[in-house]
C-alpha cells in the first residue's frame, strides 16, 4: 500500500470537524483534563488499545498510545500538546466557539497546536483504518505543561514508553515552506546584587546595587551572543524582569536582573554565564554579585540540531515538498518546545513541521485548514517512510 492511498482518505472536511472538536475544549495550562479524556476517548474509538495515561503535577495527565507493527523493536512518534495558554483582550468571537471563514478556523489554540493535533489524529485515523501493518511501531502521545515546564514531556520520557523511539514529529506552528531541523536553545539567568544602604542624602556612604544593575544592563550589548549564517539566526538576551529599592531615603542595597538567554546550537549555558560573568567584572561594580540560572522543575531546553543528511530528515522533506508542490528550507525555531527536550533529553531526533496561521497566542487567532490537511497527508507519508509497511 502507498502512503497517497492511505492519506488520500483525509478531507479538509474531516481536518476542520477535528480542529473544531479540539478548540471547542479549553485547555488552559494547568487545565488540560477535559481534552484530554477526550482525546483518550476518541484514540480509543478509532481502535487504539491501551492508551496510557501519565500523571502530570499541577496539570492534566499526559497521553500514549501504541499501534504496535511487526515487532521489529524500531518506533516513531506523532506528538503534539494539549494546553493553551489563556484567552487574552481583543478577541472579536468567543474564543472557544471556532468559526470558519475564508478557508480559515478561528479560535484559542487554533493554530498554537490544535490544528497541528488535528492533523496527528486524522493522520493516525487513515492509517489505522487503511488496513496496513507498519513494520514498526507507532507512538501517538499528547502531552500537557508545554506553556510552562513541559512536564508532561519529562513524565513521557520517564515514563519507558518510548523504548525503541527513532524520530518523533511534532506539529507546532511552522512559516510557509519551512521545515524545522532544529531549535535555539532557552535559559533563565539570574543576577543578585547586594551592596550596603545609607542615608540617600549621604549617596557617598553607600554602595546603591539599583544603579550597578543599570551598569550591567546597559552594558549587555557587548556580549557576543553568536551567529549561524546557514540559518541565519544568532543568539539573543533579553532583561526581562528588574527589582530592587524602594520608596524610602536610604541607598538601596539589593537588587536582581532576570535575564532570558536563547542560544544556538553548539552553545552551552556555561559558555554563556561565563560572558556575562567576564562582562560584570570588566565593569566598575561595587556590588558583592552572583549569577545563577534555570532554577525551574525540569531540566532547560537546550539547543539541538537534526543530521540533514538522516534518512528522517530527507523522508520529511520529501514528504513536505509532495505537499506543498515546491522546495522547502530547512531552519532552526527561533524559540524552545517540548521538541528540545524529547531530542535532548529524551535522546530522539524531533522534526518541526506544522500548519500555517496567525495571531498566534493572541486574540483572533487563526489556522489555514488547507496547510492542516497538507500536514497530516505529509505526516502519512513520513510514517510510513520511517517504518515500513509489512509484506
Amino acid at each position: 500500500m502507498t502512503p497517497g492511498a492511505i492519506y488520500n482518505t483525509i478531507t479538509a472536511e474531516r481536518i476542520t470537524e477535528l480542529i473544531e472538536a479540539l478548540v471547542s475544549v479549553p485547555s488552559v495550562t494547568g487545565n488540560e483534563k477535559a481534552l484530554g479524556d477526550m482525546i483518550h476517548g476518541h484514540l480509543e474509538e478509532i481502535g487504539l488499545a491501551d492508551v496510557r495515561r501519565i500523571p502530570v503535577a499541577e496539570s492534566g495527565d499526559s497521553l500514549a498510545a501504541r499501534i504496535t507493527g511487526r515487532g521489529n523493536g524500531r518506533a516513531f512518534m506523532l506528538n503534539f500538546h494539549q494546553d493553551t495558554f489563556d484567552a487574552c483582550d481583543g478577541w472579536e468571537t468567543d474564543p472557544w466557539s471556532p468559526v470558519v471563514k475564508d478557508g480559515c478556523l478561528y479560535g484559542l489554540g487554533a493554530h498554537d497546536m490544535k490544528a497541528g493535533a488535528a492533523a496527528v489524529l486524522a493522520a493516525v485515523e487513515a492509517i489505522v483504518r487503511s488496513g496496513a501493518e507498519l513494520s514498526g511501531d507507532l507512538i501517538v502521545s499528547a502531552t500537557t505543561d508545554e506553556e510552562n515546564w513541559s512536564r508532561g514531556a519529562h513524565a513521557l520520557i520517564e515514563s519507558g514508553l518510548l523504548e525503541g523511539c527513532e524520530g518523533c514529529l511534532i506539529p507546532e506552528p511552522t512559516p510557509p515552506g519551512r521545515l524545522r531541523i532544529g531549535s535555539r536553545g532557552r535559559h533563565v539567568i539570574k543576577i543578585d546584587l547586594s551592596g550596603k544602604t545609607a542615608h540617600a542624602a549621604y549617596t557617598g556612604e553607600g554602595v546603591n546595587a539599583v544603579h550597578d544593575a543599570a551598569m550591567i544592563i546597559a552594558a549587555l550589548d557587548r556580549i557576543e551572543l553568536g551567529w549561524n549564517d546557514e540559518y541565519d539566526l544568532g543568539g539573543t538576551i533579553c532583561v526581562i524582569e528588574i527589582s530592587g529599592g524602594r520608596n524610602i531615603i536610604l541607598v538601596p542595597e539589593h537588587a536582581q536582573i532576570v535575564l532570558d538567554r536563547h542560544i544556538l546550537p553548539g552553545q552551552s549555558v556555561g559558555q554563556a554565564v561565563e560572558n556575562i560573568e567576564a562582562l560584570i567584572q570588566s565593569l566598575s561594580i561595587e556590588s558583592k554579585w552572583r549569577v545563577s540560572w534555570d532554577d525551574r522543575p525540569t531540566p532547560a531546553p537546550a539547543p539541538y540540531i537534526v543530521d540533514p543528511g538522516s534518512k528522517f530528515v530527507r523522508s520529511a522533506r520529501k514528504r513536505v515538498e509532495e505537499q506543498l508542490g515546491r522546495p522547502v528550507r530547512y531552519a532552526l525555531a527561533r524559540s524552545v518546545a517540548d521538541t528540545n527536550h524529547f531530542a535532548v533529553t529524551g535522546g530522539i531526533p524531533t522534526l518541526v513541521y506544522g500548519p500555517e496561521g496567525g495571531n498566534t497566542c493572541q486574540a483572533n487567532e487563526f489556522v489555514s485548514i488547507e496547510s492542516t490537511l497538507r500536514v497530516a497527508r505529509a505526516y502519512c507519508g513520513i510514517v510510513v517512510d520511517m517504518l515500513g509497511i509489512a509484506p
